[in-house]
């Protein structure tokens, strides 16, 4: 009988362990290397726009950008697209899948609040991600995708900014505000999952993506430094690549970041 209970218990703490894990295992930023998407039969490389997808704590945010393909842009121009448009929400490991829920959809503000349900694969390379969407604009729409970890050639300095960050409070060029004219119920997400840190800005009220930015970020306890990948607020994509800093002051689960000569200050607190 004791041998019953203890084999009961061991086989109830399997399950246990097989239908939630922790959200933790897909920290990090991924590149997408291939997709296979909706009616098309044969994987494709993803090689005229750059995809990446970057997790951390239950959090996650994709963006499309530096876009290359034909009809997506103004040849005219710069034959580019700097910012195609962006995504993101929470996320968990339930029963062998991941499942993410839809904060902000760039493309489609009907898919905002949806639930989807994927297959997935995760290594120290690769995360792979099979299964379908459901919105009004993309019904029973498959999306299976390929994607390489990025990794950096140098090890993060200080691991303080790592996490999930939500904007408390903002002022930049000294009239604009955060809960203030355009940004009144705007909600501002800031995610660091080194070597890229992405951050978003929608209203959760009215469904409204308002814009996205990524970097790759370095930190050493007081100063922050992003290499800009993408900003969806300047159309001509001219940020690429430039260097910011910023000065960090860290407290008990809060930053404060200052910058632009004294016009940005920007408070966050830690997520849950």
């Amino acid at each position: 009988m004791m041998k019953y209970i203890l084999s009961l218990a061991s086989l109830l703490t399997m399950l246990a362990f097989e239908s939630e894990e922790p959200v933790s295992k897909l920290n990090g930023a991924f590149r997408q290397a291939k997709n296979k998407y909706g009616s098309m039969t044969e994987w494709k490389a993803r090689d005229s726009v750059t995809v990446i997808k970057v997790f951390r704590d239950g959090y996650w945010l994709g963006a499309f950008y530096d876009d290359k393909r034909r009809g997506s842009y103004d040849e005219k121009t710069t034959g580019i697209k700097p910012f195609n448009g962006a995504c993101g929400g929470t996320y968990e490991l339930k029963n062998g899948k991941y499942i993410e829920k839809v904060g902000f959809y760039s493309w489609d503000s009907t898919a905002v609040g949806s639930v989807f349900s994927f297959d997935y694969k995760i290594s120290d390379k690769q995360y792979e991600q099979f299964g379908v969407m459901n919105s009004e604009k993309y019904p029973n729409y498959p999306i299976n995708e390929v994607a390489e970890r990025i990794k950096s050639t140098e090890p993060l300095k200080n691991a303080g900014l790592e996490g999930v960050w939500f904007m408390k409070e903002g002022q930049w060029g000294g009239t604009d505000r955060l809960g203030e004219g355009k940004y009144k119920n705007m909600q501002v997400v800031k995610i660091f999952s080194y070597p890229m840190v992405v951050y978003a800005y929608y209203n959760p009220i009215t469904r409204r993506f308002d814009g996205a930015g990524g970097a790759m970020y370095q930190f050493d306890g007081k100063t922050l430094t992003e290499t800009n990948e993408f900003w969806s607020w300047q159309a001509d994509g001219k940020r690429k690549g430039n260097a910011e800093t910023f000065k960090i002051s860290l407290n008990n689960g809060q930053y404060v970041q200052q910058g632009w000569d004294g016009k940005l200050k920007e408070v966050f607190t830690k997520a849950n």
